[in-house]
């Protein structure tokens, strides 16, 4: 008993380090690393190599799988190269695996001791993201030791050797152990290299090590399906077209195991046999999703026909009921006014698509969802406007005020995505213009950081935090600097009579120009926060919107 507590515990410490590294990661370089997958768009290779290197460094295939079906579902990349992506994305944890599982005894206290003293001592909020991460490389390495050693206890008692035994000839069992543990754990990574510590101290034989591969890698091709199953269908197609290329290759790779088993122990060593089987099988599922990833998107599509998008131009949260109560009023409000500003969110990251890529369709798609923010506006207002009719306190009033404030930024944002951007966007459309290399590349830059501003605004609005606050207030002049460099160089562009930027001129200056109103419309979210706080005053908040 107490070695399967150890077991456990040594996974659990596995799973932490593994969630140390995707937050610390995420924290301090997400922003670049959601760029990455950005600007891979339409190339095979470099959208590869973004889901390769993402998934290496959050040590989650899964987690670089939702990121670009969420860009798909946004309009922000094709679903062609969401789905390379992903391919990418699944290797990269692959070799996370094979670097993993080599035995590093004095590296695991080395980082620990890097990444701890590293946090403790660091001030800078990224810097310690970073040595975070350090430290769940450690907690990593050291929780594998840990799994190695119990799992070698393990393989000496008769009990639990005799329990595996009655699974010996019964290859699904094991698939369909390691599918379920990896739906437990999320994550693919830590049950292969779990088999990898179980085959190495014999607890199981080379088959049943390789037969846990096959299922983990079924289980981590389901993972995000299942995470993201009420996505739109642009989100969900290339997530159905991974997990379909990725059945067709385990279940070409199921019954040549035992060959393999015995076949492959002659030139590969006992503990790599997992990882390199796990590398080679994902290899094999990148190149043919690569070849036929035309056919594989198609019938993922054709599955996915019959399901209806959501319906969201109706409020979802507001309850007429709840007056009496003005604390689940409140929240119910909320709720709504995120979703609306999910809705405006996504208008935004859509409108490089449209104006980049001349979308009509995308760019219709942008004009409806206008005229859903704006009924949702209208309903919120309404329901702000019953609410204050009840007994407040100042505090409760104050945060209806606050929503009120918040919605009727989102509400501005979406006006001016579609009254002047796909005005903009429709006017490149009909005289067949581009917009410069050079000039192209300073709006992407610019989205990327309005895009990321708005994950932070929502974020703020929703825990009242002030650091966040902050980092959001301070966001609005970084901005304003790149605004300032974009504007300078398209103006000496066409000093020089670079014919893109001359046909664009106007264009290109007031596409930046509307989105930095769309940042200071996101700043606002921090003002009254900062208000409460006594770090701004009040009067110098209204000079500054």
């Amino acid at each position: 008993m107490s070695l399967l507590i150890e077991l456990l515990g040594s996974i659990a410490l596995l799973l932490w380090g593994l969630r140390m590294v995707r937050t610390g990661v995420m924290r301090s370089y997400g922003n670049n690393l959601k760029s990455l997958a950005r600007r891979s768009e339409g190339k095979t290779l470099p959208a590869f190599t973004s889901g390769l290197l993402v998934a290496a460094l959050l040590q989650s295939s899964t987690a670089a799988i939702l990121i670009s079906a969420s860009f798909a579902g946004q309009g922000l990349i094709s679903v062609g190269s969401a789905f390379i992506t992903m391919l990418g994305a699944d290797v990269g944890t692959s070799v996370a695996v094979l670097i993993a599982s080599q035995k590093f005894t004095t590296l695991a206290p080395l980082l620990l001791a890097m990444g701890v003293f590293g946090f403790i001592g660091s001030k800078v909020n990224k810097w310690q993201n970073v040595f975070r991460a350090i430290s769940g490389l450690g907690l990593i390495l050291f929780a594998l030791s840990l799994i190695a050693s119990t799992a070698g206890g393990l393989s000496e008692l008769t009990q639990f050797t005799a329990l595996l035994n009655i699974f010996e000839d019964q290859p699904i069992f094991f698939i369909l152990l390691a599918l379920i543990l990896t739906y437990l754990s999320y994550s693919s990574l830590a049950i292969v290299l779990l088999s990898v510590s179980f085959l190495a101290t014999g607890v199981i034989g080379v088959s049943e090590g390789l037969y846990l591969v096959l299922g983990a890698n079924l289980g981590s091709g389901m993972l995000p399906l299942i995470s993201n199953w009420r996505g739109s269908i642009q989100e969900l197609t290339p997530v159905l077209a991974n997990l379909i290329v990725r059945v067709v290759c385990i279940l070409a790779f199921y019954p040549f195991v035992d060959f393999v088993a015995t076949f492959g122990l002659k030139f590969v060593s006992i503990e790599l046999f997992p990882a390199i089987y796990h590398l080679s099988l994902n290899l094999i599922v990148a190149i043919v999703g690569v070849i036929f990833s035309k056919n594989i998107l198609m019938l993922a599509a054709k599955m996915l026909s019959n399901l209806e998008e959501k319906e969201l131009s109706q409020p979802s949260f507001l309850e007429a009921n709840n007056f009496a109560m003005p604390a689940i009023s409140l929240a119910s409000a909320k709720r709504e006014a995120i979703h609306m500003a999910e809705i405006s969110q996504k208008m935004v990251v859509s409108s490089l698509a449209v104006l980049r890529d001349d979308n009509i369709a995308l760019r219709s798609e942008v004009i409806k969802n206008e005229d859903i923010v704006d009924n949702i506006f209208d309903s919120i207002k309404l329901y702000i406007a019953r609410i204050l009719q009840e007994e407040l306190t100042p505090t409760e009033t104050q945060k209806a005020l606050n929503i009120l404030n918040f919605t009727t930024s989102m509400e501005h944002i979406g006006d001016i995505i579609n009254n002047s951007l796909m005005d903009i966007s429709g006017k490149k459309i009909d005289k067949h213009i581009q917009f410069s290399k050079e000039g192209l590349n300073e709006i992407i830059s610019i989205h990327e950081v309005v895009c990321s501003n708005y994950d932070l605004a929502i974020n703020t609005f929703v825990s009242d935090d002030c650091e966040l606050a902050r980092v959001l207030y301070e966001k609005k002049q970084e901005l304003h600097n790149l605004e300032k460099r974009s504007v300078t160089k398209h103006l000496q562009r066409i000093g020089k009579g670079i014919t893109d930027s001359l046909e664009t001129s106007s264009m290109h200056i007031d596409v930046i120009r509307d989105y930095k109103k769309v940042n200071s419309l996101l700043s606002s979210v921090a003002y009254p926060i900062l208000i409460a706080s006594g770090e701004i005053l009040e009067s110098g908040w209204k000079q500054k919107i």
